[in-house]
């Protein structure tokens, strides 16, 4: 058998396996219609071959796909990505409280968009569904494209388990989803100990910590985490013991209890909550303590780590559809760990 130049093309390999070339092109797509003994002997000849696909040829046929999917009208049809939450209703209808839900939601609906994707939305808080349903209907779409949106109206809430076999699939941030995912999130360990390097050099060393679990288990416990190991690093006379909250806010009266007793220079949280209390129990910021914001999203006054939400939508989004367009279906034997460093912005709070 002669190969034609120096490539081996699909029809080669082919040949080698004693199969059709469309068989060929399907196994190397990962496509679950084709067996998987048969899909590992096309994939471990093709490399054996030396066989590479042409970018810019698997990107044309990727466009082709799409506009044969879209059936005979004259437009074709916007290929979609799924979004699914456990919320009770549309992300992009609902207000929050928290600054991150809706820039997060806006980056990965601009962000499809630019990549030519539309978003279908399933919000299972208000319609919970199997995951064998949920494959029915996303493989009915023509979805191969699966991002899971963090948070939720109820902890009692779980995500369906997909067959995984027919997907791409990406997390944003900490999920209770499988660990063989995809993942793209902040870098709160990066972020808390940029803050933590921030006040030191400014010459402070009574730093405290006041979060309520349920932040720092959004964190992956990065915050709790890489606060203690710097505790333990430190003068034991500088060691402040964290609060760790265990209600859904941080109250006044558990904040104001913890300053007193132990009367930090600097104070670490999330949000404005902390510099509130604060300042309603008579303490001046940044006059008696400074006050730095580790999620710092535009709050007015407050100095911290800006954790760029935005990007990390961007980023989710680059990485699901590079998947979609490889064919990278199924649960990946190396899952990535994408995560988005935070910057120092300066504010009232903490004068430079």
């Amino acid at each position: 058998m002669s190969m034609r130049g120096s490539r081996p093309t699909l029809q080669d390999i082919a040949d080698r396996v004693g199969v059709g070339r469309t068989t060929v092109s399907l196994a190397l797509r990962n496509n679950p219609e084709i067996k998987p003994a048969t899909r590992e002997l096309i994939r471990r000849t093709a490399e054996e071959m030396g066989y590479r696909p042409n970018p810019m040829i698997s990107a044309l046929m990727t466009q082709l796909r799409e506009r044969r999917s879209a059936g005979r009208g004259r437009r074709a049809a916007t290929a979609k990505i799924a979004l699914v939450s456990r919320f009770k209703e549309r992300i992009g209808k609902r207000e929050f409280k928290d600054s991150f839900y809706r820039p997060l939601y806006d980056a990965i609906i601009e962000s499809a968009a630019a990549l030519g994707f539309g978003c279908d939305e399933f919000y299972l808080g208000a319609n919970p569904v199997s995951g064998e349903r949920l494959t029915r209907i996303l493989r009915t779409r023509g979805i191969q494209g699966v991002l899971f949106f963090p948070g939720t109206d109820s902890p009692r809430t779980e995500f369906p388990e997909l067959d995984w076999r027919y997907f791409a699939a990406v997390q944003i941030g900490s999920q209770p989803l499988p660990d063989e995912l995809h993942q793209v999130s902040s870098d709160y360990g990066y972020d808390i100990e940029h803050a933590l390097r921030h006040v030191r050099a400014a010459g402070f060393r009574r730093i405290g910590l006041a979060v309520t679990d349920r932040v720092d288990t959004a964190t992956n416990h990065a915050w709790g985490s890489r606060y203690l190991f710097y505790r333990h690093s430190i003068s034991p006379r500088d060691r402040l013991p964290p609060l760790f909250s265990k209600q859904s806010r941080l109250g006044d009266e558990e904040v104001r209890a913890w300053y007193e007793r132990h009367r930090p220079q600097v104070m670490l949280s999330a949000g404005s909550d902390a510099r509130d209390i604060l300042v309603r129990a008579g303490h001046r910021v940044p006059e008696d303590v400074r006050v730095v914001n580790l999620v710092q999203r535009g709050e007015p006054g407050l100095a911290g780590i800006d954790p760029h939400t935005k990007e990390v939508g961007h980023a989710a989004v680059d990485l699901l559809v590079s998947l979609v367009h490889g064919n990278h279906l199924g649960l990946p034997t190396f899952p990535r760990r994408i995560s988005i460093r935070g910057h120092w912005v300066s504010g009232a709070s903490f004068p430079e």
